[in-house]
């Protein structure tokens, strides 16, 4: 059994803002439609009524689908901490913000800063993904802390940024700044690499399969196989991503730093005649 919201038609035609963090199989699960539809959303400055903006069918499942485009929706899926929520349109800001548990499909794109402060589960987006990907707010000393950022498309800028723990995946282009200021954990990037990825990391590891020039403060140290991306390319054709060619078996260009810090970062980048 599946509980199905869908979007009211024509509510939506100037964007108004909408915390959409009630709408999570954490606070769904177990819930008949009607007491679904009095859960709270705060539009703008006023109150409404789930079931004001959502035609609700079924009701009850920890698998809740939302149908319709949440663009003005921010938080979608907040502090989840299980089941599965698709959404099959595109997402607003900061989805997945605090999730540690749970799988949340957007079917479509990601706004800004999704997956901030992820402490677990996964998010996975079938489209592309905003700036700050798994980044932090301001204020805010950690990015991804743990979990998997899956993403077909591609991200914008400072995707990683203060990324703690973790994986994130993008099979697309990265624009500037992925991996800034990483602590540790596992950026991949499938597409073009975006100037400054890396500045300032102390840890963790960002790999592109496609050709990089890395800063100087990564001087390289040397062209190695490294047999433990088997288990990451393994876990990644499980979920649908497909790899570049070639990526399984290639050998990869090791960069050390940023040197201008602690320096026991990486950045792989697989070589292209390998």
């Amino acid at each position: 059994m599946t509980t199905l919201l869908r979007l009211k038609a024509g509510l939506f035609d100037q964007p108004i803002p909408v915390d959409a963090a009630s709408l999570s199989p954490d606070r769904t699960a177990g819930l008949a439609a009607r007491a679904i539809a009095d859960l709270p959303l705060l539009v703008g400055c006023r109150t409404e009524r789930t079931g004001d903006l959502f035609d609700i069918e079924e009701a009850g499942s920890e698998d809740l689908v939302i149908e319709g485009d949440l663009a003005s929706f921010s938080r979608l899926g907040a502090g989840m901490t299980r089941g599965r929520l698709t959404l099959r349109g595109n997402a607003g800001p900061r989805a997945g913000s605090g999730m540690s548990g749970g799988i949340l499909h957007i079917e479509g794109d990601a706004a800004a800063h999704a997956g901030e402060g992820m402490r677990g589960g996964a998010l996975l987006v079938d489209g592309s993904a905003g700036d700050h990907l798994g980044a932090p707010l301001a204020g805010h000393a950690h990015g991804v802390n743990r979990g998997a950022i899956l993403v077909r498309g591609g991200a914008g800028a400072m995707a990683g940024f203060r990324m703690r723990r973790g994986t994130i995946v993008i099979a697309g282009d990265a624009g500037p700044g992925a991996g800034t200021a990483m602590l540790a954990g596992s950026l991949f990037v499938f597409g073009s690499l975006g100037i400054g990825a890396g500045a300032l990391m102390r840890r963790g590891t960002i790999l592109t399969t496609r050709p990089h020039d890395p800063a100087s403060v990564f001087p390289e140290s040397g062209l190695s196989r490294f047999s433990y991306l088997a288990l990451y390319y393994d876990a990644l054709e499980a979920a649908g991503i497909v790899l570049p060619a070639g990526a399984r078996h290639a050998a990869y260009r090791r960069h050390v730093g940023d040197l201008s810090g602690a320096g026991r970062g990486e950045i792989l980048v697989m070589e292209p005649s390998s």
